[in-house]
């Protein structure tokens, strides 16, 4: 006796008439996967650290086009670059090509700037 013939599914883009089910398998489940990521959009946080002074604000601003994070504080007349003072968060919301992006970006005040590295 012969084992019963698998049924075959049916060709890609086919459709079985009134439900318009297709075939379910692996491939369908990734593409289903990547357009409900698409759809729902992406996030993506930036955090840039770095001592006081290496202009991580200025290469954020460069890499955006924009000002994406600064608090300016000039403490005396003398001091004319403003420093950022506070971590600071902003987001941007961005579509394009129907894919959005939620973009945070994270600029931090000078980090290590009151370590003392001179016994290394």
């Amino acid at each position: 006796m012969s084992a019963p013939p698998h049924p075959q599914p049916p060709a890609k883009g086919a459709s079985h008439g009134a439900g318009d089910f297709s075939y379910v398998g692996i491939d369908a489940i990734l593409e289903q996967m990547r357009r409900k990521a698409m759809k729902q959009g992406f996030e993506l946080n930036i955090m840039i650290v770095g001592q006081s002074g290496l202009g991580k604000s200025t290469l954020m601003n460069t890499l955006f086009k924009s000002k994406v994070s600064r608090k300016s504080v000039v403490s005396t007349p003398e001091e004319r670059i403003p420093k950022t003072i506070e971590i600071k968060s902003i987001s941007h919301d961005i579509e394009e090509k129907g894919v959005r992006m939620k973009l945070t970006v994270i600029d931090t005040p000078g980090f290590g700037d009151h370590i003392n590295n001179e016994n290394w």
